[in-house]
């Protein structure tokens, strides 16, 4: 799989504009292992030149450690929000009945994580914004659309797994997102 900038815009305004049509797509391609790398990376990498910059401008000392760590904070909360929501989503499908499926659980997390990453973006670049992170709620709804049309369950499981994972998918970034600020503090 290689890096394509205008796939990556085509994904983004496919999924924010018509999570079916997309997920309906994604139900047929293969290959999600560098996934990370060429969809959430990229995104990833420019909320955190935003986050730089809006810090970076927002001080008065115009000191560049701060805005680094910052940035750097925005770049290892998505990377490792990535990896443990991937793991905890596929462990979770053969709890709840479904096959394991590694794949399938790549792509949920990360294209649901789509709405987060561009919300960081705009507030990482106007911190004053913060209130348009209300948005980042559209992930649930995308990993919720995404989950009925590519997993299979018994019909009485989809609806608790999907709510389990979103929950647990939740605190795990509430819980990073706290430690990773505090870890920023002691630096």
């Amino acid at each position: 799989m290689e890096f394509s900038f205008s796939k990556l815009i085509s994904d983004v305004k496919l999924i924010l504009v018509n999570p079916n049509g997309f997920w309906v797509e994604q139900k047929e391609t293969a290959d999600s292992k560098q996934l990370w790398l060429t969809y959430l990376l990229p995104i990833a990498l420019a909320g955190a030149v935003a986050v730089f910059i809006g810090e970076f401008f927002k001080r008065t000392d115009f000191f560049i450690q701060f805005p680094l760590l910052k940035a750097a904070r925005e770049i290892l909360l998505f990377v490792l929000q990535y990896f443990i929501s991937v793991f905890f989503t596929k462990e979770l499908m053969k709890t709840f009945g479904g096959e394991k499926n590694i794949d399938l659980a790549r792509k949920l997390v990360v294209y649901s994580m789509t709405p987060m990453l561009l919300v960081s973006v705009i507030t990482g670049l106007f911190p004053f914004l913060y209130v348009v992170d209300i948005f980042g709620i559209y992930s649930f709804y995308l990993f919720w659309i995404g989950a009925k049309e590519l997993l299979t369950f018994p019909e009485n499981k989809e609806q608790s797994y999907i709510i389990i994972t979103i929950v647990v998918n939740f605190f795990i970034f509430s819980f990073l997102s706290v430690f990773l600020s505090k870890v920023l503090l002691i630096f």
